[in-house]
């Protein structure tokens, strides 16, 4: 496997007109990194030239560098390969698409975040921007993709390989797109170099709309929504944050994250008299233990398309219909009566890698055949980890177990794989399943089946 300078390429991330974004380990620490490779298409070559690309390549890395603070990612260390400049940055497993459940189609539904938990990530986006902006920096690409989560949700922004400097002409060929579709601002739409600070504003209205409600905005009814169960104070935001006119919305970053705080703090008082989501067109079913076949137990590969291996799961990957699950006090842990499953009396106290978690499974066995036959204790199937989830019916409704070990806990490994470097994990929060690099860290729960005590 490749190494560059001290790091060595495990696999590549990303890669667009300018780089190529590779997740790397440091040769010496062992700790995970991001590595972004100067390493340009032929066709943003010709467009824009080597010079100008090289400048604006270490223009990111420096005001990376630069700019330490807590909701921008922090650039560690820059360098040259066979005469490609590269930087190094923190990796982080999470994005806020991931989240979402945003696709490659990005105009798709996606899943909704409870409006508080989005207000709070939305003001820690305008807190890193407003210190772009200070710099006089227009990110000119926000967008769901681009805003990192840490393990305790917290936004961190990256990617600023399309930003400007305010008052500063760069110009463009006329077929170079600046920003991503949809959530662009009309003007940077227009004409990227008219592009202010407001613009990222705007951008970050998109985010936040699609956060709540699952969509994108409706640009043919003028940025407006009607919808009654977020209060009339997000009509009126919106109005705001998604005026096509520059002038029209927030004056900064602050201002806008004032507003988002006020906003989150009226969720907060009506929190339990939030309305409900429009209708899904699927009917909840609730599920009789004793009509349904038992739950895979046996760890699957899927591949990369969407999982076959939970028929109550939806095209976003959350659950359909539920089990009626009857917790009961066991010797070693929680037993559900409805599916006689065994979970372990506490998560790991701390997050780790999947392969930690099968060796935290393998441990746990060890010290009970000290005392009894081995009780086979595994990690757990999506199948078996989804029978713990409810169907989310609402903005604050929430599919997380009532199980104690697991309330402290977002995410929890299984035992079935996406490919030979992910694995599918499951969001007990969103009550949502998704897909996440082997290496990454995150809690375990094992389970067994009662049969085997």
């Amino acid at each position: 496997m490749r190494n560059i300078g001290n790091y060595r390429l495990l696999e590549i991330l990303g890669y667009g007109g300018m780089a190529r974004v590779f997740k790397v380990m440091h040769l010496e620490r062992g700790t995970l990194l991001a590595l972004k490779l100067l390493r340009p298409s032929e066709m943003t070559a010709r467009l824009l030239g080597e010079e100008e690309i090289r400048r604006r390549f270490f223009d990111e890395a420096r005001i990376m560098g630069m700019l330490r603070h807590p909701h921008i990612a922090a650039v560690h260390e820059t360098g040259e390969y066979a005469g490609h400049p590269f930087f190094v940055q923190e990796y982080l497993c999470f994005n806020l698409g991931m989240l979402i459940g945003e696709s490659v189609r990005v105009e798709g539904l996606t899943r909704p975040l409870s409006p508080i938990k989005a207000a709070r990530m939305i003001s820690q986006t305008l807190d890193g921007l407003a210190v772009l902006h200070d710099a006089g920096i227009v990110h000119r690409d926000i967008k769901p993709g681009n805003l990192m989560l840490t393990r305790q949700a917290d936004i961190k922004i990256i990617d600023l390989g399309l930003s400007r400097r305010e008052g500063k002409v760069q110009k463009h060929p006329s077929a170079m797109i600046i920003g991503s579709p949809y959530y662009a601002a009309p003007e940077q739409e227009a004409d990227p170099e008219t592009a202010g600070s407001r613009a990222d504003l705007y951008s970050v209205g998109v985010v936040f709309y699609r956060m709540v409600t699952g969509k994108l905005p409706d640009h043919t009814r003028g940025y407006s929504d009607h919808h009654s169960f977020l209060g009339a104070e997000w009509a009126v935001f919106l109005k705001t944050v998604l005026a096509p006119e520059p002038h029209k919305r927030f004056s900064n970053a602050r201002a806008m994250k004032k507003a988002t705080e006020e906003l989150g703090r009226q969720w907060e008082k009506r929190r339990d008299q939030v309305c409900r989501l429009p209708e899904s067109t699927t009917t909840t079913v609730v599920i009789p233990a004793a009509s349904r076949a038992a739950l895979r137990s046996k760890p699957v590969r899927t591949g990369s398309g969407i999982p076959l291996v939970s028929s109550g799961l939806n095209r976003l990957l959350q659950p359909v219909s539920h089990i009626e699950n009857t917790f009961e006090k066991h010797d070693d842990g929680t037993l559900d009566l409805s599916t006689n499953l065994v979970w372990a009396a506490s998560a790991s106290d701390v997050p780790m890698d999947l392969e930690h978690a099968m060796d935290f499974v393998a441990i746990l066995n060890r010290k009970r055949f000290a005392r009894r036959p081995p009780p086979e204790w595994r990690l757990p199937t999506i199948d078996e980890l989804v029978s713990l989830l409810r169907k989310r019916d609402s903005l604050e409704t929430f599919c997380k177990p009532s199980m104690e070990q697991l309330k402290k806990i977002t995410w929890l490994w299984s035992a079935d794989m996406q490919t030979k470097i992910k694995a599918w994990i499951v969001d007990l929060e969103q009550g949502a399943v998704m897909p996440l690099d082997r290496m990454c860290s995150i809690h375990v729960l094992p389970v067994r089946d009662s049969g085997n005590a």
